[in-house]
């Protein structure tokens, strides 16, 4: 192995963490709601991570939106794979915004009379999107979670927008049904929020 071999290599991995480190955050986050143990989880950042690395060098990134989505369609591709290979029957855990299922306007300052609620409803949601049919439950996922525009899911899922609108609502129609009694409270507050802060908050 030459000196000028190494030196690329070093300046090639450096180049690969510098660009993808601050996005390493949101891989995790969508790898813990596509799957339902924390181990398949870092499995599955795991072989994105490899798998990224090893396409690196054949790829033009602009910007950190432009790495996002090319990290989120290579995660797709490896969860696909994995739930194919489980008889496509995957697990996953996630979290829903009650106000983008209904389209109501959000309250951002959720009281601390809330926060029992939202994990309760947190709770309810992961239960809920563990039902859903592995195709509709990326979508879901990347749009309830990641927060992506139909485009974009169109883009990373490699699938017509038309097929990613069906699919969302499809998922919209479950959701809303399992969560109704939800649904029927005011006021409400946005649960993707109130999930993340449910490790600080107990009852």
């Amino acid at each position: 192995m030459t000196t000028e071999f190494v030196l690329r290599d070093r300046w090639l991995r450096e180049r690969f963490e510098r660009q993808t480190r601050p996005l390493l955050a949101a891989l995790h986050r969508a790898a813990r709601r596509l799957s339902a143990q924390p181990a398949d989880a870092e499995d599955l950042v795991h072989d994105t991570y490899v798998k990224a690395f090893q396409a690196f060098p054949t790829v033009e990134l602009r910007d950190d939106a432009a790495c996002r989505a090319w990290l989120l369609r290579i995660m797709t591709n490896s969860y696909r794979d994995r739930y194919r290979r489980k008889t496509r029957s995957p697990e996953v855990a996630s979290s829903v915004d009650l106000d983008r299922l209904d389209g109501a306007a959000p309250s951002r300052e959720p009281g601390p009379d809330r926060l029992l609620e939202s994990k309760c409803f947190a709770e309810a949601a992961d239960a809920a999107i563990t039902r859903l049919p592995s195709e509709v439950r990326l979508v879901v996922v990347l749009f309830f979670i990641e927060e992506l525009n139909y485009r974009e899911i169109a883009e990373i899922a490699q699938c017509p927008m038309g097929t990613v609108m069906s699919r969302l609502s499809r998922g919209r129609r479950f959701l809303r049904q399992a969560l109704r009694a939800y649904c029927e409270h005011e006021p409400r507050e946005p649960l993707g929020e109130a999930v993340s802060a449910g490790g600080r908050h107990g009852p």
